[in-house]
């Protein structure tokens, strides 16, 4: 006969049905706090992005043309409250070192035109002939407002020449309208010194109906250019004197002679330096003699030559050609349904 008795185990020995764990209602509570937690922060991250993403809507100003083809994000506003965006130029040859280069142009946009403040100049009446520009920072011609005689408030760009140059700026288009884009070459513009009083410019910035054309134009003459030369009544009726109005030559009376007046935007280089009078540089350059012929030479920034600044598509068509007016903006979101937003500042914003 078996003895009865019961067997226990040893300690720390495991009965089978003490494998796995008790479900306690503590576990129970935490994991429900940590679901119902996750499942709060997830929506109110998308709440933010979403709101975020109608704040930026409504903040990002985007510019595009009649067929919704987008020129670029606004970077400011003009004087005009035009707005400004940047004109990526990437089609520049490569630099000495043979690295490529890509500059910002700086263009404003209205409804039906681009603009810059800086002027293209040309060397024919009524924006024909060829197109010039002056270098960057040029600040002894044009330093008079675009659409007011104040000094102080002219055409000249300064972003541009922080970009080491070239110069750029908004030139006749075909239409006479809409305009084009140009940048400034190593080329000293070809001015006749003969016919540089009869040129023109073409002028974007100014606010006027129609083509904003200068047409005629006094243009500034090359660095280094000799002076238009006026002479005595001797030689009155010569093609390199104003033929007509107060300072024609044979009205201006000096010293009991005749004698042939600089044209407006020169002066008498010739007379300043003790040279035969009449010898007219731009306002704003400085005349020098040579030392080795005695010719006189009027110093200073003028103009040279714009090229056309090519589509990167199609070198054959400038780089505007493509975008058709009118000029649009995009709008804010409307407000309406369950996930759209009104902006709201914070309190500490107000």
């Amino acid at each position: 006969m078996k003895p009865d008795f019961k067997y226990y185990p040893k300690s720390g020995v495991s009965l089978h049905r003490q494998r796995g764990f008790v479900l306690t209602i503590e576990l129970i509570l935490i994991t429900t706090i940590l679901v119902i937690g996750s499942f709060a922060g997830i929506i109110a991250i998308r709440d933010a992005l979403i709101k975020y993403k109608f704040k930026h809507q409504d903040r990002s100003v985007v510019i595009a043309d009649s067929n919704n083809r987008v020129l670029g994000p606004m970077v400011g506003l003009d004087e005009h409250e035009a707005p400004l965006l940047f004109y990526i130029d990437r089609t520049l040859a490569a630099d000495s070192n043979g690295d490529s280069r890509a500059l910002r142009a700086l263009i404003g946009v209205r409804d039906d035109r681009f603009t810059s403040r800086e002027p293209i100049y040309y060397t024919q009446l009524n924006c024909q002939g060829d197109p010039c520009i002056k270098p960057t920072s040029s600040e002894v011609f044009d330093n008079r407002g675009v659409d007011i005689a104040s000094v102080d408030t002219g055409a000249v760009s300064y972003f541009h020449a922080l970009q080491g140059a070239p110069n750029y700026a908004i030139g006749a288009s075909p239409d006479r309208i809409k305009g084009y884009l140009y940048r400034q070459t190593t080329e000293i513009c070809p001015v006749n010194t003969l016919t540089a009083v009869t040129g023109s410019r073409y002028v974007s910035q100014k606010v006027v109906f129609g083509e904003p054309c200068e047409s005629p134009f006094v243009l500034p003459l090359p660095v280094g250019e000799s002076p238009r030369f006026c002479p005595s009544s001797a030689n009155s009726g010569s093609t390199t004197c104003p033929q007509v109005g107060p300072d024609a030559c044979g009205i201006v009376e000096k010293n009991g002679r005749d004698k042939c007046a600089c044209p407006a935007g020169y002066y008498d280089a010739g007379a300043l330096l003790g040279l035969a009078e009449g010898q007219c540089c731009p306002t704003g350059t400085e005349a020098k003699v040579d030392p080795l012929n005695g010719g006189l030479a009027c110093q200073g920034a003028g103009l040279v030559r714009a090229e056309s600044v090519p589509d990167i598509n199609d070198p054959e068509k400038n780089a505007l050609e493509d975008f058709q007016p009118p000029f649009q903006v995009n709008l804010p979101t409307a407000v309406g349904g369950d996930e759209q937003w009104i902006s709201t500042a914070p309190e500490a914003e107000r």
